[in-house]
């Protein structure tokens, strides 16, 4: 009786010692963007010229400014995964040149409908903790996987227009703070703004 006793005592300090629900500390910073130009062609699942001159202006934005990599370069490069009817092709190509110069490999694990799943993966990663991460997804998505890495602000509509645009979500004291940049030529300097109610 006396050894069971001693067994279940050793076993209590050994859980209470370890909490099982001890949050893993969050990433830096968490740029999302979504993918450079499409092509006029709708058919054509690919960057448009313009696109693939963006996708390697994007590579001095991330490298190069202060707002972008204040926490270090990204230390992982997600994009959306490609569909069996070749949908998600863009996100990729967009931040192939970037990828190439942090020498990191383009992950791609889930469609872009799965952002939840994402968002749990990097925000339980603690690889990620304290480090830098870049997203690229659809733009319709963005807004909603912004909402699954913690940001609870109402954001607008994504325009489809729109392809310089660039959230960095942020964490202080546990709570996402978000800041919303465009990149949209060769000199041009990122615009920090509050994001749109």
């Amino acid at each position: 009786m006396t050894w069971v006793n001693g067994a279940f005592v050793l076993l209590s300090v050994f859980l209470v010692g370890v909490p099982l629900d001890s949050p893993v500390p969050r990433p830096a910073q968490i740029i999302l963007i979504r993918h450079a130009d499409k092509p006029a062609d709708p058919t054509d699942p690919n960057l448009s010229p313009a696109g693939v001159q963006r996708a390697e202006r994007l590579v001095s934005f991330i490298t190069t400014n202060p707002a972008m990599n204040r926490f270090g370069l990204p230390v992982a490069v997600f994009a959306t995964r490609t569909t069996t009817q070749g949908t998600g092709v863009r996100t990729q190509e967009t931040v192939a040149p970037l990828a190439r110069a942090l020498k990191l490999p383009v992950q791609t694990p889930y469609l872009g409908a799965e952002y939840a799943a994402l968002a749990k993966l990097i925000l339980a990663d603690p690889a990620y903790a304290g480090k830098t991460i870049i997203i690229c997804w659809n733009h319709s998505e963005i807004p909603h996987l912004a909402a699954a890495l913690g940001v609870t602000e109402d954001l607008a509509k994504w325009k489809g227009s729109v392809f310089d645009q660039v959230y960095a979500i942020g964490y202080r004291a546990g709570q996402a703070v978000l800041t919303i940049s465009h990149y949209d030529s060769p000199s041009a300097r990122p615009t920090e703004r509050p994001p749109t109610q």
